[in-house]
Formats: C-alpha cells, sequence, structure tokens
C-alpha cells in the first residue's frame, strides 16, 4: 500500500505542477484578448481581468483531460528515469498494478468534476456571457423557458415585444398558443395579442386566428372585447437560426438542471439532442479521465535504456490530441442525430480506454 500511495503522490504533484503552467498560460492569453475586447468598447481594463477569472473555470475544464494526460506522462517518465519503476517490476509488481491507484484517482476527478465542478463551470460562463454582453453592449438570448412555456423577446425601432408560446416546431419558425405582449418605446405596454398561430416568415411573424386588445387606452377607459382578425402580419427581426442559436448552451446549465431543461426544450416541440449528447459526454467524463491517464502511462512506463524517449512523448501527445479530434467528431454526429447519442459520448474513451490498456499489456508482456 505505501508503493501505491508513493506513485499517487507523485502523479498528484505532477497534475499539479501541469496545472499551474497551463493555468498560468491560459490566463495570460485570455487576458490578452479581453483587454483587446475591452479596449474596443471603451470599458476599464480591471473588467478584461474579472472576465478572465469568470472564464477561467470552462477553460481549465476543456483543458483538465490533457493536463491528466500530461501529467501521468511527467510523473512515469520520472519514475522511469530514476530506474523506480526497473525495482517496482524486479520486485514482482506488473506495471498495470502500478497504475490502479493513479486510474483510481482519475474516476475520482472525474466524478468531482462531473458532479461539482460543472455547476461551478456553469454559473461563472453565464456570469462571463452577461458581462461579456454587458461589455460589447450585445443583446444576450432572446429565447427562455418559464411556466411550460417558452418566451421570446424581439427588438424594433417602435418597441420591445415579449412572445409566449406552449409549442413550437423544431427549427423554432412556427408556433402554437401564442401570446404577444408589445411595448412602446418608452416602455408602456400599449397591445396584447392572442393567436392560434404564428409562422416566422421574411422579417414577418404571419399570425392566425387572432384576438387583438388596445391596452393604450388611459386609466379611466375600459379594455372592451377583443377585435377578431383572421390574420396579422407583425414586424420581426428574428430568424429561425437565431432563435435555434439563443437555446441556453449546454455547458451553461448545471447538470442537475440539465434533465429538466431538456424536458422542457422537447414538451415545446424542440430538438433537445444536442443538450443530451452533453449531459452524456458530461457522464462519460470519468472515463474519459482514466483514458487519458492510461494514454500517458502506456507511452512513459518504458525504460529510459530503450531511448526513443521523445517519440514516446510525441506518440503520447498525438494520442492524446486524436481522442480529442475523434470526441469532437462522435458528440458532432450525435448532435445532429446522425449516431446514437450514448454512441456519440461513450465510443471516444471506451476505445482509448482499450486501445490503451492493449497498449500496456503488449509492454507488460515484451
Amino acid at each position: 500500500m505505501t508503493l501505491e500511495l508513493y506513485i499517487t503522490r507523485r502523479f498528484l504533484r505532477a497534475i499539479l505542477v501541469v496545472i499551474l503552467v497551463i493555468g498560468g498560460l491560459s490566463f495570460l492569453l485570455t487576458s490578452v484578448e479581453n483587454i483587446r475586447i475591452t479596449a474596443a468598447n471603451d470599458a476599464p481594463v480591471n473588467a478584461a481581468l474579472v472576465l478572465t477569472l469568470f472564464q477561467l473555470p470552462e477553460i481549465m475544464g476543456e483543458t483538465f483531460p490533457l493536463i491528466l494526460m500530461l501529467g501521468a506522462l511527467a510523473a512515469f517518465l520520472g519514475l522511469s528515469r530514476t530506474s523506480e519503476m526497473v525495482i517496482v517490476r524486479a520486485s514482482g509488481i506488473s506495471g498495470l498494478r502500478v497504475l490502479l491507484m493513479p486510474v483510481i484517482a482519475a474516476l475520482v476527478m472525474g466524478g468531482i468534476a462531473t458532479t461539482i465542478y460543472n455547476p461551478i463551470v456553469a454559473a461563472s460562463s453565464a456570469t462571463a456571457d452577461a458581462m461579456k454582453a454587458r461589455i460589447t453592449q450585445s443583446e444576450q438570448s432572446v429565447l427562455s423557458f418559464a411556466g411550460g412555456s417558452l418566451w421570446l423577446r424581439q427588438g424594433l425601432p417602435s418597441g420591445q415585444t415579449v412572445i409566449q408560446a406552449s409549442e413550437a416546431s423544431a427549427e423554432g419558425s412556427a408556433l402554437k398558443g401564442v401570446r404577444l405582449h408589445q411595448f412602446a418605446p418608452d416602455n408602456r405596454l400599449t397591445t396584447r395579442v392572442e393567436a392560434d398561430g404564428a409562422q416566422l416568415g421574411d422579417e414577418v411573424w404571419v399570425l392566425n386566428g387572432v384576438r387583438r386588445w388596445n391596452l393604450d387606452l388611459g386609466e379611466e377607459a375600459s379594455l372592451g372585447p377583443a377585435e377578431q382578425l383572421p390574420q396579422l402580419r407583425l414586424p420581426t427581426n428574428l430568424t429561425a437560426e437565431q432563435i435555434q442559436d439563443s437555446f441556453a448552451p449546454p455547458n451553461s446549465i448545471p447538470i442537475w438542471e440539465l434533465p429538466d431543461f431538456i424536458a422542457q426544450l422537447e414538451q415545446a416541440g424542440f430538438s433537445a439532442t444536442r443538450h443530451r449528447v452533453f449531459l452524456q459526454s458530461e457522464l462519460a467524463r470519468p472515463a474519459l479521465f482514466v483514458a487519458m491517464v492510461l494514454i500517458g502511462a502506456g507511452f512513459s512506463l518504458r525504460h529510459v535504456r530503450f531511448g526513443q524517449t521523445g517519440v514516446m512523448i510525441l506518440f503520447a501527445i498525438f494520442a492524446g490530441f486524436s481522442l480529442y479530434f475523434f470526441k469532437d467528431i462522435a458528440e458532432t454526429l450525435g448532435g445532429n442525430g446522425d449516431i446514437p447519442v450514448a454512441l456519440a459520448a461513450w465510443s471516444a474513451p471506451v476505445a482509448a480506454i482499450l486501445l490503451a490498456l492493449g497498449l500496456l499489456l503488449h509492454l507488460e508482456d515484451g
């Protein structure tokens, strides 16, 4: 047990060093980009630093699998350079047994990343997006969900319009059970409109089965009956692409709230495949962490007397980036509905674990 704890300490110490190096570089590069953004929008420089701090958790979360691989590579190369691995093997302990505690540590870190770190990243990402929108004076999401309905907001020179719908088509261009509230430029509520359905056209909403109330009547006037219209055309600056892009990105939703958000999306008629893929990818994160540790160990457990250490390091880095590339392709195909969600999320880490175990078994037999 003492040996396992010693190797685990070496492994965790190497990971900490890599975290500090990559975290410092990420902070520096992100700060430079944010300073450029704040300078272009006449915002103070300290806003760029605060924005960077809120963006850093997401950046580190994305790079942590690579950090694990580099940490494993550094730790086991160090053990091989000092001939400690030779002594361990000479005592009858296999390389796979040496890897047991680092693999368990990777599983624990993966569980923490999924259950605890993910909500932190979601909160910091949402704050960073809101802060960046304020700095650049750009619009944030025009779509939200509440009370089993979806809500859209559009802004025109004539004023704001808030649209509520009970259901929508998958592409967001057709709505059912529609209510609209129109506001004047001074934020006075002027008109309420109810419609059986609405179709998004070229810069216009075409409403069918319309009931309209004029609310800009003064304090003493009564509301009166609704004006019945077979069809009504209202100008809009929204497009179907904008509506689809306005969904909260999966990484801005805590994993504990993601199943409810997916249910709301599907209840409203939208496709939640992209969010389902993200949810499964988060659940597969411990397996991805294990795969990265095994890849790093597989290319560094050889004794240095065999030479080609630099080549093995390059192979390990290439294998890690290849896993990232394959994972992105699989998740993209899954998000588009071309392959099953579970296959998109789990195929890359499971395949990487099997290949790395095959390499380790080959080295042990060799």
